[in-house]
């Protein structure tokens, strides 16, 4: 890897916060429809000055760069635009949370980012209905995760902690743990999700559409009373229980 040239003391220059595109032979990728991109800041002002670095430059066919992605970019007049330059190395920490902020708005839109190949998926577990009586339609775990799945699900089964004894499982899960249920994962929930806000969300979903088909309903909590809300429901109406 080629290491950035250091700024001479007390000299500062222009960059720009770019999204390049690289070609297929660079790596999979996290969704068909959108491309690998790499997310740098560069010298190079967008437009004609950036396209010819891009068809010019040894470090761009280093990085396999095909070409450059305007629409993912900050607009003109935003901070990193084509006329809104920030100022290296002045500004560094300023263009450090610029570029977090853009590789994470593009993760959720489902680009490959920087070689990051995350995604999370919705997972089901069936419990032990003894433990709550024969009042409801079947008994549930509902949850998200970006690992494998069944690396997931193995943690609940077994009670899996860190080495430092932090817990990785679901209590309630763990104690009543019967069998996965991928199965009754309804179409619309089985796509793979792009960010974690996302995934908190049709986790919370899930559950409550799981609820409405009369299942009692353990797990996805966190987005659980914002999206009952959202979606105009009374949370006393609920038949599931609260966090383990």
């Amino acid at each position: 890897m080629m290491l950035r040239r250091p700024l001479p003391t007390g000299e500062t220059r222009r960059v720009w916060l770019c999204v390049l595109k690289t070609d297929d032979l660079a790596g999979p990728r996290r969704h068909p429809d959108r491309p690998r991109v790499v997310v740098k800041t560069l010298p190079r002002r967008p437009g004609l000055e950036l396209d010819r670095w891009v068809k010019t430059s040894p470090r761009a066919r280093r990085l396999r760069v095909m070409n450059v992605v305007y629409a993912a970019m900050p607009a003109a007049d935003q901070p990193g635009g084509r006329d809104q330059p920030f100022i290296s190395p002045t500004q560094q920490k300023r263009i450090r949370a610029a570029e977090k902020i853009l590789r994470q708005r593009l993760r959720c839109d489902g680009y490959t980012v920087n070689g990051d190949l995350t995604v999370w998926q919705l997972y089901l577990i069936e419990l032990d209905r003894s433990a709550v009586g024969p009042t409801a339609a079947g008994y549930l775990y509902v949850g998200q995760t970006s690992q494998p799945v069944a690396d997931r699900i193995r943690q609940h089964r077994e009670g899996h902690h860190t080495p430092k004894g932090q817990r990785l499982h679901s209590q309630v899960c763990h104690r009543h743990f019967l069998r996965p249920r991928l199965d009754l994962l309804p179409e619309d929930f089985r796509q793979p999700l792009f960010c974690e806000d996302d995934a908190l969300t049709a986790e919370a979903d899930l559950r409550l559409a799981l609820e409405a088909n009369g299942y009692l309903v353990e797990g996805g909590t966190e987005r659980y009373d914002e999206r009952r809300q959202a979606l105009g429901l009374d949370r006393s109406a609920s038949g599931g229980r609260g966090p383990d």
